[in-house]
């Protein structure tokens, strides 16, 4: 009598079309051999696909057939047996070298004849057809989507699948909390381990109710997704969905993830100035630590940590924080502007405001120029790509170039559209900002101070007890001028007045 092996697949992709796959088969194979009078050893069921060989249940059934522990097979249809050329063809094998005696499938008839081997290739056959197919008309409905500038995965964290006009729309729920870590984050700020904390504790969790993973967050914040472009398989592509934040600000994001991204240990931060200027000699941050006098006086000191194992460093002295304060003030004090030049510079820009609306208007026309010709080098990249002259590495590199030179020239326009006088905005906020700074200076808040300067200044840096900053422009102007007016003893007012100031 020949034994027969029970054999039951269903595959993963299609698993809530396929929930009772595996039940509804063992039901109907028992009946059959019931009916049959087959003599049934063992069930084999497996959850995998197919497609490509590999599968360890299948395999284990094959080895126990070679054995001798049995001689045929059961099974709902060949398909279920095989979708490749691989399995396909190891079954016909052992039914060449006699090791596979009967295969029986309700739904299709075999004999160990060359023509019931024939058919079942037939079949095996089909049923790869079938996978390929379907692969391929998969494909073609992830290239139409993509096309059309929709996601064809699952929507990123802020937004939700629609599932009736199939699109990807803003959550309401959680949009708005996404949008304000990420900002947040790129304020430089925040490491990766405390802007998850954040989302925790405004409610971006995980599906199990815990801190989304370092892996999941930082996904969120590399996600071109959120500035209006997919990435997919490595390549970007335009998307048609509502952006979060704009391309600056993504920019903005990933640099600080550069320098705030990697998890650091929780540091002391009873020293006020910790993490705000390193050493003007070999470049690594100082430190800060606490003396303790006979007396019972408390002072704090910031000296270089020289981690430094290629560059030797000099720096012998200790600063006192006091000292450090007062040059702090003092910085502070050189980039403030006073109430009366606040006025006239106000009074200035209320002028030039007049007289910018041309001059938007012909740099508009600049910027829509140079996006057409953006546009153009895109197309003329894929029809080289089309003619087979790149291939595909060089190809994606270069278009996701382009397209994030055409998302920024894209954000630009809609700027200058939507407020043309924005640079105006910005000079504004400049002359309030250096006045602001005049007030700030007067007081012992130096905590504000300190961020104040961080903001406007870059290379902090401390050599031989004294503080260096470069500012931004337009501060390293003021900055300079009024410099070079204490230095000669002039007033702030004789030092504005020059009139290399206006330009």
């Amino acid at each position: 009598m020949i034994k027969y092996f029970i054999y039951c697949r269903k595959s993963t992709e299609s698993e809530e079309k396929q929930a009772l796959s595996i039940e509804s088969q063992l039901t109907e194979l028992r009946e059959h051999a019931k009916r049959e009078g087959l003599f049934i050893v063992r069930e084999f069921t497996e959850t995998k696909t197919a497609k490509e060989p590999g599968r360890t249940v299948f395999n284990k059934m094959m080895t126990q057939i070679e054995q001798g522990i049995a001689s045929g097979i059961l099974a709902w249809n060949p398909d279920r047996l095989a979708r490749n050329s691989i399995d396909g063809g190891k079954i016909i094998f052992l039914i060449d070298t006699y090791k596979i005696e009967s295969l029986k499938f309700p739904t299709f008839w075999f004999e160990a004849t060359p023509q019931g081997k024939f058919m079942l290739s037939v079949a095996f056959g089909q049923a790869k057809y079938y996978s390929d197919n379907l692969r391929e008309n998969t494909l073609r409905g992830i290239r139409q989507k993509l096309r059309r500038g929709e996601l064809p995965s699952r929507a990123p964290l802020g937004y939700f699948n629609e599932p009736q006009l199939r699109t990807i729309e803003p959550n309401p729920k959680t949009f708005h909390k996404v949008k304000k870590c990420i900002e947040l984050f790129s304020a430089g700020e925040y490491s990766l381990t405390s802007i998850q904390q954040k989302m925790f504790s405004i409610g971006l969790i995980s599906k199990i109710g815990k801190p989304l993973a370092l892996s999941t967050v930082q996904g969120v914040l590399t996600n071109p997704f959120y500035y209006g472009l997919m990435r997919y398989n490595g390549e970007l592509y335009q998307g048609k969905h509502k952006p979060m934040i704009s391309k600056k600000l993504f920019d903005k994001t990933q640099q600080a993830l550069k320098e705030n991204g990697k998890p650091r240990k929780k540091k002391n931060r009873r020293f006020l100035f910790l993490d705000f200027a390193k050493c003007g000699d070999c470049g690594y941050m100082m430190t800060a630590e606490q003396h303790i006098k006979k007396s019972g006086l408390r002072f704090a000191y910031y000296r270089c940590t020289k981690k430094s194992k290629n560059k030797q460093c000099n720096q012998r002295h200790f600063l006192r924080e006091e000292n450090l304060a007062k040059q702090i003030k003092q910085y502070v004090q050189k980039v403030s502007l006073s109430d009366e030049w606040r006025d006239k510079f106000l009074k200035r820009i209320a002028d030039w405001e007049k007289t910018t609306h041309h001059t938007s208007e012909v740099f508009i026309q600049n910027l829509k120029t140079e996006l057409a010709k953006v546009k153009t080098k895109i197309n003329r990249l894929l029809d080289t790509y089309l003619k087979n002259t790149l291939d595909i590495d060089e190809y994606q590199e270069k278009k996701n170039a382009l397209l994030e030179q055409k998302t920024d020239l894209k954000q630009k326009i809609k700027d200058f559209e939507r407020k043309e006088n924005h640079w105006v905005e910005l000079t504004q906020n400049w002359v309030l900002a250096s006045n602001q700074a005049k007030n700030l200076a007067s007081t012992e808040n130096f905590s504000e101070m300190k961020n104040f300067l961080k903001k406007i200044g870059s290379n902090r840096a401390i050599k031989n007890q004294k503080l260096f900053i470069s500012f931004k422009k337009p501060w390293n102007y003021l900055y300079s001028l009024t410099a070079e007016a204490r230095a000669k003893g002039e007033g702030e007012a004789e030092c504005l007045s020059n009139s290399v100031w206006w330009p």
